[in-house]
């Protein structure tokens, strides 16, 4: 793997009576030491509304899974409207003929309400029994176009917790404009996975296909930051930014802020963003304020974030402005995936403050808004997702 951690803070130095400061830790996952193993669960909608050209392209989009698969991968189906049903027990790939397989996804027909909470934990369950290991992707990938009968998003959190502890990571797709937006959202972003918004049936092919080959990409599952704080150092405001925009809560371990990240991809940096308070020091001591170790399929790195307590005020006037446009871009995008528009408004009026109206990030953050606050759900989903350097939307 030979993952690498980089470290940056706005302010290198802060003064005696210490000062809040906004980091952020790169992750640079190494390369693929050899093909991972993927097990793959579709969870399908099939309730009444998703009759007609949406179940047929939700049937044409496991025909296209199938045609991604290696003989040591695994596949399962699993379908559910008011009833939940095994379509296709977990099946290694290479057990099965692709004509049984198509025969099973006949038996997909839509009718009925939306149990997609007990449609998910079987889903979950067909591959719990599997074995895994470092060189594993087990990939849940939900698609619904309705609302669940009798679960909140609170619910389906707490099951999201569990299928990720199980190292299952859920690629939550909705699709139309009935669908509970912060279910498919919760869902994506507790397990570690990505939720999406597909704007046509003709998107459900791409949405299982993407999905399926990025988990070929594996460098390494289950990764996550441990961040070794000082006495007095306060950790807030997480979030990941890449690949999704999405916040996070961090896990608290004695004196250690845990922070959970996606599986580790091939060539896909990974981006934290967070507060981290420095709590009054002696002025001229260099201080690491946390030790930042990364795990992630049995191996380590580590890095550190560290400042300087002084009072020599050209010091303290030294500033890496790119940390904290990083953390308000993220943000902002995570408000504009909620819907939340106003909020995102009175971010960038911050960034403004402090940036210029006419900085680029600044204009970015309107345009943004404003394509959010006229489009839909569409346009919310695509918001959360970060421009990197080379322009390309991750």
């Amino acid at each position: 793997m030979t993952a690498n951690v980089v470290t940056d803070a706005n302010r290198p130095h802060v003064p005696g009576d210490g000062a809040k400061l906004t980091a952020e830790i790169e992750v640079e996952p190494g390369r693929q030491d050899e093909r991972p193993t993927r097990q793959i669960a579709l969870c399908i909608d099939a309730s009444g509304s998703m009759a007609g050209e949406d179940i047929e392209r939700a049937r044409s989009g496991a025909e296209w899974v199938f045609g991604l698969l290696e003989d040591d991968d695994y596949v399962s189906i699993v379908a559910f409207d008011s009833d939940v049903e095994v379509i296709l027990e977990a099946t290694r790939w290479g057990d099965i003929s692709r004509e049984d397989a198509m025969d099973h996804l006949e038996e997909i027909a839509a009718g009925g309400g939306t149990d997609m909470y007990r449609g998910l934990a079987a889903a979950a369950e067909s591959l719990r029994r599997l074995p895994d290991d470092a060189t594993t992707a087990r990939r849940l990938l939900l698609l619904s176009d309705g609302k669940d009968n009798s679960h909140d998003p609170p619910e389906f959190e707490t099951l999201a917790r569990e299928i990720d502890a199980e190292g299952i990571r859920i690629k939550s797709a909705g699709i139309g404009s009935d669908y509970r937006r912060e279910t498919i959202r919760t869902l994506g972003s507790t397990a570690r996975g990505e939720w999406t918004h597909l704007e046509a049936a003709g998107d459900i092919e791409q949405f299982f296909g993407d999905a399926v080959e990025e988990a070929g990409t594996l460098v390494a599952p289950d990764a996550q930051l441990e961040l070794d704080v000082a006495e007095g150092v306060e950790v807030s405001e997480v979030y990941r930014a890449l690949p999704q925009t999405q916040e996070v809560t961090p896990e608290w371990r004695d004196n250690a802020t845990v922070i959970k990240l996606p599986d580790l991809l091939d060539r896909e940096t990974q981006r934290v963003v967070l507060k981290i308070h420095a709590p009054p020091r002696a002025v001229g001591q260099e201080v690491t304020l946390a030790d930042v170790m990364l795990t992630a399929g049995g191996e380590t790195a580590t890095g550190a974030i560290t400042v300087e307590y002084t009072d020599d005020a050209e010091k303290l006037g030294e500033h890496n402005e790119q940390v904290d446009v990083d953390h308000r871009q993220t943000v902002i995008k995570t408000e504009l995936g909620k819907g939340n528009v106003a909020e995102a408004q009175t971010q960038i009026e911050r960034m403004t403050r402090i940036h210029g109206a006419d900085a680029e990030a600044v204009e970015s953050a309107e345009r943004q808004t404003q394509i959010v606050m006229e489009g839909g759900r569409e346009e919310q989903s695509r918001a959360t997702k970060i421009v990197t350097d080379e322009g390309l939307q991750k």
